[in-house]
């Protein structure tokens, strides 16, 4: 699974975020959580050039604020869309190289419908499986392996991958199941 997720990111020059469940959660009323890891995997994803937007039905004002709030809008700017569709157009973006990641079953279809990759967050098996029923391929409870992905596919593409070495955050292909997390499949 490491190794398709890491030619995954590694070949995504756009990733959308969906704004509830990928980036935040929902709380009390009026109040959202961070997901654990969204917002080192935004700024990573930043660091490395790779386009980043958000896309989906929250207000984009509030989609801004909660980025503001988060020290996150510099890393989207004003890339926040209502559809997939719009994002891909507005930011020139080639589906073929981009990845829709999402929390919804909708989300699902329309990186389908659109030509995208998808992953699915899915922090518990409530939201997990739905995901896998509208036939994502991947399907993760954390983006913890998705932020690890994204920094190994950097050292490949820089040509400091060294396979095996067990590093802390380096990818070690063989190196067990130890921390790597379930894949779910359709």
């Amino acid at each position: 699974m490491y190794d398709d997720l890491i030619d995954v990111i590694g070949g995504a020059e756009h990733v959308l975020f969906g704004f509830d469940g990928p980036l935040c959660r929902p709380g009390p009323p009026a109040a959202v959580w961070p997901t654990p890891y969204a917002d080192p995997l935004v700024r990573t994803l930043a660091a490395v050039g790779t386009g980043l937007a958000v896309v989906g039905g929250a207000s984009p004002a509030a989609v801004r604020a909660y980025l503001a709030g988060r020290g996150l809008a510099g890393c989207f700017g004003a890339r926040v869309y209502g559809d997939l569709g719009t994002a891909l157009v507005s930011l020139g973006a080639r589906p073929a190289a981009s990845l829709l990641i999402g929390a919804t079953p909708g989300e699902v279809t329309a990186a389908r419908e659109a030509g995208v990759a998808f992953l699915g967050y899915g922090r518990d098996e409530r939201g997990a499986e739905p995901l896998r029923r509208a036939g994502a391929r991947w399907v993760l409870p954390s983006l913890e392996p998705v932020l690890t992905a994204v920094r190994a596919a950097a050292r490949r593409s820089a040509g400091t991958y060294a396979p095996g070495t067990g590093a802390a955050g380096t990818y070690a292909p063989g190196a067990g199941s130890a921390g790597a997390p379930a894949e779910q499949r359709t």
